[in-house]
């Protein structure tokens, strides 16, 4: 059995949104960004963490009694439970005792070959739909030991590969990877360096240079959240369909991705603000207003993943 660990978030059955025909989606956590309208926070620490479903709490008391950190107290007499999430270690033990299920640990280890034996049971659909495997995030990338064993195990056994990443990584951790892929799907968030770096957290610089690299070996697919006030500009649509008509000869295209708020209710869950509440998500309008721009350059684009 490999040694190697590869922490994930949780496994989604029967996706049809990340890539062809039907697959599994293996979301891993650890990310090296912090972008602002980031509906799965869950996946940002390279921690397990301990979600709190606080409309399922009857504020029994049982988690607070469970925890070995005395990481869990009331806010209040007789009501309200909050997490130190500077204390808590994720054990799971509050998990454990709630009696109404409105605790949940996000965050499992698997081995290589443990993941592969939960994809495989579903090569049957994934032969018959022309689907496969695609492990997103968080950031794959920053399990990139994980992530080439377990891709080489589908590989080997014919499964499609394909991978969901922000392309913030070191060149040395990507270029090993591509030869287990057939797909690769690139978030390109934001031209502009300044703003980039106001909302994610880091330069994009690195992100773009290695978007090039990748477009000249394995199939490349760019996605664009199209966020309400920080890329949805005709100016940053047009310089990013500039940018993709630079690439090789392995760009398939460009996703539109329209702004959504689903994800909300998962910073509550992790005792955290969603600073993008008001936040509208774009129009129907102005999101065809967008793809007739990038169409306009010649770029094979479209709305949604």
């Amino acid at each position: 059995m490999n040694s190697i660990k590869g922490l994930v978030s949780r496994i989604e059955r029967f996706s049809i949104h990340d890539g062809t025909g039907i697959r599994t989606l293996v979301v891993m956590k650890g990310c090296p960004l912090k972008c602002r309208w980031c509906s799965a926070p869950y996946t940002q620490q390279t921690t397990t963490q301990i979600l709190h479903i606080k409309s399922c709490c009857n504020h029994c008391g049982q988690c607070i009694t469970a925890c070995p950190e005395q990481a869990v107290h009331r806010l209040d007499e007789g009501t309200g439970i909050q997490t130190d999430r500077c204390v808590c270690t994720g054990c799971g033990n509050c998990v454990d005792s709630c009696p109404e299920q409105a605790r949940e640990v996000s965050g499992q280890y698997y081995t290589p070959e443990e993941m592969f034996e939960q994809v495989q049971k579903y090569a049957v659909f994934y032969r018959r739909s022309n689907g496969g495997i695609t492990v997103g995030g968080g950031e794959p990338l920053l399990q990139s030991e994980f992530l080439k064993e377990f891709l080489s195990l589908c590989q080997s056994h014919f499964i499609h590969t394909a991978i969901e990443t922000t392309a913030f990584a070191p060149w040395e951790k990507i270029a090993p990877l591509l030869k287990h892929l057939e797909m690769i799907f690139v978030d390109l968030k934001q031209m502009n360096d300044k703003m980039h770096f106001q909302w994610t957290g880091v330069s994009n610089g690195r992100i773009l240079e290695n978007i090039r690299k990748i477009s000249e070996k394995i199939p490349l697919v760019l996605r664009i959240p199209v966020i309400p006030g920080f890329n949805d500009s005709a100016q940053n649509i047009s310089e990013s369909a500039e940018f993709a008509k630079t690439l090789g000869n392995r760009f398939m295209g460009i996703e539109l991705l329209p702004y959504h708020q689903l994800g909300i209710h998962t910073y509550e869950e992790l005792d955290r603000e969603y600073t993008l509440k008001n936040t509208i998500p774009p129009t129907d309008d102005h999101m065809a207003y967008l793809l007739n721009i990038m169409r306009s350059y010649g770029i094979e684009a479209r709305i949604g993943g």
